[in-house]
């Protein structure tokens, strides 16, 4: 058994209590906004503190939080969901490498790989993730990544994610996903065997559309890479959007309860309606 007490708390504890960095200055029972870009350097820190670093107190501990809503080692929040998925796919492919990706992803992630990626010098193949053989006919020597997402967007197509993540590590891939529409509430994918998580932090976890952000999580080390890979393109979390995220995520497991069962509401009566074919 884990001596963390926090190893087996259901959801609804980690999204209030999950990776709390407490106590917090004055008595404050939530991380308050640092809306401060630069600190004194201590002598005990290994490096600065400094905003763009995404090493502020409330920027850790955000990552502390969806690290243990996820079930990863580590964290890190982004500013953007777009963000977290630059940083992650720049992190383990580069020039001359090649990506397997799936072929119904979100807009803005294929035109990432299609265009920024092959001006970089990534070679990228799409496949079906209902397809296993066309994955092994376009695994090349030099693929490095197979990226997909969890519940695609905006089709909501769910692939044979197990599989994924298993053809992955046979193949020694690094596997990707973007668990956004899933949510650590429904789908935790580092416990399938997936490497990194990604989400938008805009949608659920935010859940009230007042903010943009992302998140990245998975093992210490790779993600200590990604945010290396993220001060550089300068897509840090703001203080007051981690914030507003940090309190989103407090509701998140009773908001995405609460629509999963309106989802079901809704597609029982559709199914027994006389004009409703399918």
């Amino acid at each position: 058994m884990s001596d963390d007490p926090m190893s087996e708390a259901r959801p609804e504890t980690l999204a209030v209590h999950g990776g709390d960095a407490g106590p917090f200055p004055e008595g404050a029972v939530v991380p308050p906004i640092y809306q401060c870009a630069t600190y004194l350097t201590r002598h005990d820190e290994a490096e600065p503190r400094y905003l763009r670093l995404s090493n502020a107190p409330d920027q850790l501990a955000l990552g502390s939080r969806l690290a243990a809503l996820e079930g990863t080692a580590a964290g890190l929040a982004t500013g953007s969901g777009m963000a977290a998925i630059t940083a992650a796919l720049l992190t383990v492919a580069g020039s001359g490498d090649h990506v397997l990706a799936q072929d119904c992803l979100y807009g803005g992630t294929r035109a990432l790989l299609s265009g920024l990626g092959r001006r970089l010098g990534l070679e990228v193949s799409f496949v079906s993730l209902e397809d296993p053989a066309a994955w092994k006919a376009a695994l090349r020597p030099n693929t490095k990544l197979f990226h997909c997402e969890a519940i695609s967007n905006p089709l909501v197509e769910v692939g044979r994610l197990d599989e994924v993540a298993a053809f992955a590590r046979e193949h020694g891939l690094v596997s990707t996903i973007d668990s956004t529409f899933a949510t650590p509430v429904a789908f935790r994918p580092a416990e399938m065997g997936f490497d990194l998580v990604l989400h938008s932090g805009t949608k659920f976890l935010g859940g009230h559309s007042d903010l943009v952000a992302g998140a990245i999580c998975g093992p210490a080390r790779l993600v200590e890479s990604c945010r290396t890979t993220l001060l550089l393109t300068g897509a840090s979390l703001d203080p007051h959007s981690g914030f507003l995220l940090g309190r989103g995520i407090k509701t998140l497991p009773l908001r995405v309860r609460a629509a999963s069962a309106t989802a079901l509401r809704l597609a029982e009566e559709l199914d027994d309606h006389p004009t409703v074919e399918r």
